[in-house]
């Protein structure tokens, strides 16, 4: 952000000689967090870390004087109020805001006592630390009080948590403000393990109306820090900054909660008493957000049900770990159906026949939508039926909007709710029916209130007008989007909505959301299957038609007139024919390793005609390896093999969807390898070679293995469940196989590389044209006679991998693809 669009923020407030609290810590915090801070300082204050030894207030006349020369030059867009000297001060505070600044966001924290203890305000009639903060109250925004500030405004003994919320809610129902009550600085909290505030809002603009009047709970594990000096002047500016960027305030609360978990852990010290807080900037790692519950619910008795909270980094616990079994509203902490992260383009209609005509053209993920009431026997029943039988036949995601009752009653694959469905749907029974749910949020405060649930994916909307919904939230827009995706992206596939077209489409995806969903762009498009096809191309950065996974024969669309024109010579083949191009179109193929051999199988494949491509890859292309990986020239080298195979391919086979992944072992290459149709291993080393080989057997995924070293050539193809007796590839090279058989080590030639891919190749399209006449043989090339050998497969009894089912049924495929981590980048996967 540059300096000229910093939104103004004013701090009225004491000085801290110490640095640490008051305007000094307000105008750290709000500098840390883009606005430019402007201060109006109350009352001088001689305090160190450990006393306060003198306070002085500032004459009315300086008070003024302040808050006028700032008035006509540098008009705030929020304002932060902390130390108040007196009650005659904050009176004429009041009066001068009422009449000049009435309908400026206004935060209040009524600091009346120092962070070791000592008054630092007086009301100048009783000679007592306390003001009274009803007429400042009826300007402000909200009051952000600790617990022995609270005890003092509401005259009320604290000592317990029912004391606490007691005193809390006659406060906030004394004042027309919303009421943040502190309890950090709670001392029946520190046993806990958590740090809570009670948070209780009156009417909300711009918010679900389910939050309106309501009493939450904002929990965090405590921070390991006896240095929080200035903790409440930094939160009460963070929120105002927050604000001033216009964040709704649930928003602004919780972003201003995690920037005071980042900030208490980047806290030192530099006296004897306790020491300031970090400035750590705008805090989106999701184990630095507060869990919200509400307050009518929250789990007192039961602190470890709240530090099972997903996004939290670990539980801290023995008992945090056990109450990862306890759910929420009936819900197990398992959570729901787990969906991968990429959905690609997911459609939202409300036309049954044209869910149809998208699941035809190769959609996957797919929402029927309905507004009308839908009663029992009437046509939108039948829609929703239809819908979900459609989505059984295309084996699509099909998620039925809001009717949850007849999505379990007809084996719906997943339902969608919005906040406002949450406390009338019965997530027990959702989740009992094996089904996946996904939720809606419009900010920070709903998306955490939805992952307490553990969706199987975060709806994030809306980020630009729309015309679909009266929606009370305001357009979110790309640069929130993108905060959402950094703070949520790993912990669920996220989903943004709203207004999104191909117009926006590019901009939208550089925030980092993992997918999107459409509503106008297509169901108001003159032809919305091509309009869906044009915004997966745009989507997936490449000229590609969605084939993965689904029968194309099944859909019976069939080949074009220029497909004819293009695959004349291997339609002719009775193998092949049009139904064979159909099933090569609907088939993925995960080919492992770019290099000589795997650079080979992409092309080739591509070429024939398969749908889709998964390509992973660590590598990037070396000078050494262009003479025989001819895909790569010397503008390529220094790049990855994968975006060099996604640019390179995507240009010259448009009608194959390309995806491919630089990290070999991890979880994403793991989901990639479960939707695959088929894996080719062209990789060259025993590792990598045993842990592909493990995941497949693991996911059930027929695997045709290749390897060339010198003039020796090997292939083998397995599927121990289908040729048992042929066993894996583990039987016949078991896991403690030795020596390198790299090519940078033992040598090879180019076309040598290229006729065994081209055997690979042949056997993975036979594979996939139903003939496998490779499965359960080993085939060895000889490159200097040109002669080729074969034998039969045969299973090692005491194999770990395919012959002990039930202990690799332990692992899951993540586990099988991570392997063991001392490899080097070049051992990885630098194929052949």
């Amino acid at each position: 952000m540059t300096a000229d669009k910093r939104p103004i923020v004013w701090s009225i407030a004491g000085s801290d000689s110490g640095g640490g609290a008051g305007i000094q810590a307000d105008l750290a915090t709000l500098s840390n967090l883009g606005c430019h801070g402007c201060s109006v300082i109350t009352t001088l204050t001689a305090q160190s870390s450990v006393a306060v030894t003198l306070t002085e207030a500032v004459s009315e006349e300086m008070l003024l004087a302040q808050l006028n020369a700032l008035l006509g030059d540098l008009p705030p867009k929020a304002i932060k109020i902390g130390l108040l000297a007196n009650q005659a001060q904050l009176q004429q505070l009041c009066d001068w805001l009422a009449r000049h600044l009435p309908d400026v966001p206004l935060v209040v924290d009524p600091v009346m006592v120092a962070s070791c203890g000592d008054a630092l305000s007086k009301s100048t009639a009783t000679g007592a630390a306390r003001l009274d903060y009803r007429p400042l109250a009826a300007l402000s925004t909200v009051l952000t009080p600790n617990i022995h500030e609270l005890a003092l405004l509401s005259r009320s003994d604290i000592h317990d948590f029912s004391s606490w919320q007691d005193a809390a809610t006659c406060l906030a129902n004394e004042l027309p403000c919303h009421l943040l009550a502190k309890g950090g600085d709670f001392e029946a909290g520190v046993a806990r393990g958590l740090a809570e505030d009670l948070l209780l809002f009156k009417d909300l603009p711009h918010s679900s109306g389910l939050h309106q009047r309501q009493g939450f709970v904002l929990a965090s594990p405590r921070q390991a820090s006896s240095n929080n000096h200035g903790s409440g002047c930094t939160l009460s500016s963070a929120i105002a900054a927050f604000l001033a960027h216009d964040w709704i305030l649930p928003d602004a609360l919780i972003l201003a909660k995690a920037y005071i978990n980042g900030a208490l852990a980047q806290s030192y010290r530099v006296g004897t008493g306790p020491g300031p807080l970090g400035r750590p900037g705008a805090c989106l790692a999701a184990e630095l957000m507060p869990v919200i519950w509400p307050l009518e619910d929250y789990p007192w008795a039961n602190p470890a049900q709240v530090l099972g909270a997903p996004w939290l980094a670990a539980p801290t616990s023995a008992d945090a770990v056990s109450a990862k079994g306890v759910g929420v509203k009936g819900v197990s902490a398992e959570g729901f159906k787990t969906l991968p992260h990429n959905l690609g383009i997911y459609p939202v209609v409300a036309d049954v026949e044209l869910l149809e005509a998208l699941l035809k053209a190769g959609c996957r993920t797919i929402q029927l939508r309905l507004k009308q009431e839908v009663l029992p026997g009437s046509s939108a029943e039948q829609a929703i039926i239809r819908a979900i039988a459609l989505g059984h036949q295309y084996q699509a995601r099909v998620f039925i909007n809001d009717h949850w009752q007849l999505a379990i009653a007809h084996g719906a694959f997943g339902v969608h709710l919005g906040q406002e469905d949450l406390s009338q749907a019965s997530l027990e029974a959702i989740q009992g029916a094996g089904m996946a749910l996904g939720l809606s949020s419009h900010g920070y405060f709903e998306a955490l209130l939805a992952l307490r649930h553990r969706p199987s994916y975060l709806a994030l909307g809306h980020i630009f007008a729309t015309k679909t919904k009266v929606m009370p939230s305001l357009p979110q827009g790309l640069a929130r989007l993108g905060a959402y995706s950094e703070t949520f992206g790993s912990l669920v596939p996220t989903v943004a909505i709203g207004g999104i077209d191909e117009h926006n489409l590019d901009a939208v995806k550089h925030t980092g959301v993992a997918n999107v969903a459409v509503v106008r762009a297509i169901t108001e498009a003159a032809e919305p299957v091509t309009a869906f096809r044009r915004l997966t191309q745009s989507w997936l950065g490449r000229a590609a038609t969605i084939a993965s996974g689904i029968s194309y024969a099944q859909q019976n669309a069939g080949l074009s007139d220029r497909d004819f024109i293009r695959y004349g010579s291997q339609l002719l083949l009775p193998r092949v024919s049009e139904a064979g191009q159909l099933a090569l179109r609907a088939k993925t193929v995960a080919i492992v390793g770019l290099g000589g051999l795997g650079h080979h199988l992409a092309r080739s494949l591509a070429a024939a005609g398969v749908g889709r491509l998964i390509l992973i890859d660590p590598d990037i292309v070396e000078l050494g390896n262009l003479p025989r990986q001819l895909l790569y020239n010397e503008q390529d080298i220094g790049r990855l093999k994968v975006d060099v195979a996604k640019e390179k391919l995507g240009r010259d086979y448009p009608n194959c969807l390309i995806e491919i992944e630089p990290e070999l072992f991890g979880p994403k290459s793991a989901e990639l390898i479960r939707e695959a149709s088929l894996v080719l291993d062209a990789s060259d080393n025993f590792l990598c070679r045993h842990n592909l080989n493990r995941a497949c057997v693991k996911l059930g995924k027929e695997l045709i293995a290749a390897a060339i070293s010198a003039d020796s050539g090997l292939l083998c193809h397995t599927a121990p469940w289908l040729n048992p007796e042929a066993g894996c590839y583990e039987c016949l090279f078991p896991r403690d196989s030795t020596g390198s058989g790299r090519c940078r080590d033992m040598g090879v030639l180019g076309p040598a590389v290229q006729t065994l891919a081209a055997m690979q190749s042949l056997a993975a399209i036979n594979t996939l044209l139903g003939e496998r006449s490779t499965l359960g043989r080993l085939i060895s090339l000889d490159c200097r006679t040109l002669s080729v050998r074969e034998a039969a497969l045969c299973a090692d009894p005491a194999c770990l991998c395919c012959q002990t089912q039930s202990q690799a049924g332990n692992q899951t495929e993540a586990q099988f693809m991570t392997g063991r981590p001392e490899l080097s980048r070049e051992e990885n996967c630098d194929a052949n």
